[in-house]
């Protein structure tokens, strides 16, 4: 058996391999026969995993009628199959405990997540927390030396973009961001390789639809439209840390849980949990994620209902980069749109369709495979979390690194600045500004004390 310091030399040597891979510049904005003999366990599969964020999403959720894991959960269980679930943590203690019940002797409740960094013994970190945690915990997570699968959105402001993405050149930690919608879905895959092969010709304009009012609860999130009153905080909630960098609110139910996704404070609404899907897809597939939008206008629908949920409910967004090209993100269906020179395709997880597919011969077919296979860099497709592991045991950066998703995280964020300043934005790189200075006034947010992201 190998030492738990030999796997930390493993990860080490993994991180130090990724570096070389950090360089440039950034837009921060199974089966086997039970008869054959068992192999020998990899590195890989001898790591000790944290699972930090463990909820249990209530029902009415996805029109559920029972209570089911939540997406951290989700992440962790599926984590688990390639090493040793050996920790987890929330700040909702039940979570935590009913989490640590999936693997019964071997892996320990916390409420607080610092335990899990801290420890030395802890190889992997996957984090599933609201997204005004993300990167907080994943920026002390790498400078622990830990590799780590974050959720998406990525970050909560742009500041934090920036910060993340430095922190992972400085340390070049192995860090898979939740954006799936890469290699786990065989029409995004598809449409990857038709772009690739330059069947559409240069493509100068991107449609990104994000579904909006989705069922919480039994109702529509934006249905019932008073005014949320304080309620007593759960036992076994720390209330404070939850809210941890964001400003002192009171607690009901609709703040927290699933509902954080509609306030500001938390998240980004739809503009940031479906946008960091179809515009992280549309600006990696266009090799556009080293590369900014210039101007940024647009209009959206707010609540305007104090004590109530403010992120936007509808969104209208173009953006413009400097040579020409536009990429408009709006409310609505859920698909991205992709026209160039010579056609156009449609994908969402369903359907990809579009006369450039129509047209497809089997030999094209064969072509587009192949293809494929290169975009995946040889890796198992079809399995966002496998390769993670993979990338962890080659030492290089999986699919959906953390440099390759900050410059689509951050036009979500910007289509939010865009949408509360009602103004059109013009955006300066080099100087990670808006010529507009209320705008730059929202790239970062101030801290609680105590809960310093940095």
């Amino acid at each position: 058996m190998k030492t738990k310091q030999t796997r930390r030399q493993f990860l080490r040597a993994a991180s130090a391999a990724s570096v070389a891979a950090c360089a440039g510049r950034v837009f921060t904005p199974y089966l086997y026969s039970s008869e054959q003999p068992e192999k020998p366990k990899s590195a890989v599969e001898k790591l000790q995993i944290g699972a930090i964020g463990v909820s249990e999403y209530r029902a009415g959720i996805w029109e559920n009628d029972q209570p089911f894991d939540g997406r951290g959960t989700f992440v962790g269980r599926r984590a688990a199959e390639f090493g040793a679930m050996v920790a987890c943590a929330d700040v909702y203690l039940p979570f935590a405990e009913r989490f640590a019940n999936y693997f019964p002797n071997r892996c320990k409740p916390y409420q607080d997540y610092e335990r899990i960094v801290e420890d030395p013994t802890i190889d992997v970190v996957t984090i599933g927390t609201p997204d005004h945690w993300h990167v907080k915990i994943a920026v002390e997570a790498m400078r622990a030396g830990k590799a780590v699968y974050v959720e998406k959105p990525l970050s909560l402001t742009m500041a934090e973009t920036q910060l993340i993405a430095n922190v992972s050149k400085e340390t070049g930690a192995i860090v898979q961001v939740g954006s799936q919608q890469r290699d786990e879905f065989d029409t995004f895959r598809k449409a990857t390789a038709i772009v690739k092969s330059g069947r559409l010709g240069k493509v100068n304009s991107v449609v990104c639809s994000c579904p909006t009012n989705e069922k919480i609860g039994n109702r529509g999130v934006f249905d019932e439209r008073k005014p949320f009153k304080p309620q007593p905080v759960p036992e076994g909630l720390n209330w404070d840390k939850w809210l941890g960098p964001t400003p002192k609110e009171d607690y009901f139910l609709e703040r927290c849980f699933y509902n954080f996704r509609y306030w500001s404070a938390y998240s980004g609404g739809a503009v940031t949990d479906w946008g960091a899907h179809n515009v992280d897809f549309a600006t990696w597939v266009l090799d556009r994620w080293n590369d900014a939008p210039v101007e940024i206008s647009g209009e959206g629908k707010f609540p305007g209902i104090e004590g109530w949920y403010d992120v936007a409910e509808e969104f209208n967004v173009l953006f413009k980069y400097k040579d020409g090209a536009t990429l408009r993100l709006q409310s609505g269906e859920n698909f991205v749109l992709l026209t160039g020179e010579r056609g156009r395709i449609r994908v969402n997880r369903q359907r990809l369709t579009g006369k450039p597919v129509e047209d497809l011969t089997p030999k094209d077919e064969e072509e587009l495979a192949e293809i494929e296979r290169e975009i995946l860099k040889g890796k198992s497709s079809g399995d966002h979390m496998r390769d993670f592991f993979d990338s962890i045991e080659k030492g290089v950066q999986p699919i959906s690194d953390v440099l390759s998703t900050a410059s689509g995280i951050n036009m979500c964020h910007m289509a939010n600045i865009c949408l509360r300043t009602g103004k059109t934005l013009h955006w300066n790189q080099d100087a990670y500004a808006f010529d507009e200075p209320e705008a730059t006034a929202q790239i970062a947010r101030p801290s609680r004390p105590g809960y310093e992201v940095a």
